[in-house]
């Protein structure tokens, strides 16, 4: 009897090591400094300033290399440090989002060769992605700001139009 009883409860699966907040941002932090260590942060503002150069050149007005290097540089100096802190912060968020396991393999994954080439890229996929994004909320919002006007005033919005479809 005791025998089928220890059979049974060796069956019983046993309970998931609880796993600490502690843990978890001890492990978010070797994340966040593995993905800093390969992270081109000058890329990631250069994304940030192009839609200004592009927006001044849209404007009609030219700007001189000397112009360009300044507001470049002024963008550096501005977010460098501010953006490097908020990716540092980013280890307490992702502790209190994601699973022990969950942080482990983002890290185990960025210390491969593909992991590192990921995080190289980042950068260039979001400037990319940048000007089509801008270009559709742009799009977006010429029809989107009078609904929202109409709400704050406690008005009924004003109706919508279909917006023409492509055809292929």
């Amino acid at each position: 009897m005791k025998f089928l009883l220890l059979a049974a409860l060796l069956a019983l699966p046993l309970p998931a090591v609880a796993e600490t907040r502690e843990e978890r941002v001890a492990a978010a932090k070797e994340y966040v400094d593995l993905a800093l260590t390969g992270f081109d942060m000058t890329a990631v503002i250069e994304t940030m300033v192009q839609p200004i150069l592009q927006q001044v050149a849209a404007g009609g007005q030219s700007l001189s290399e000397d112009q360009v290097a300044k507001i470049r540089q002024l963008y550096l100096d501005t977010f460098t440090e501010p953006m490097t802190k908020l990716m540092r912060d980013q280890a307490e968020i992702m502790a209190d989002m994601m699973t022990l396991g969950e942080i482990t393999a983002l890290r185990d994954f960025y210390a491969t060769p593909e992991g590192r080439s990921v995080m190289a890229k980042l950068p260039q996929l979001t400037a990319a992605q940048q000007p089509g994004m801008m270009a559709m909320i742009n799009d977006k919002m010429t029809g989107l700001m009078p609904q929202v006007l109409a709400i704050v005033n406690g008005e009924a919005p004003p109706a919508t139009t279909a917006e023409p479809t492509a055809q292929p």
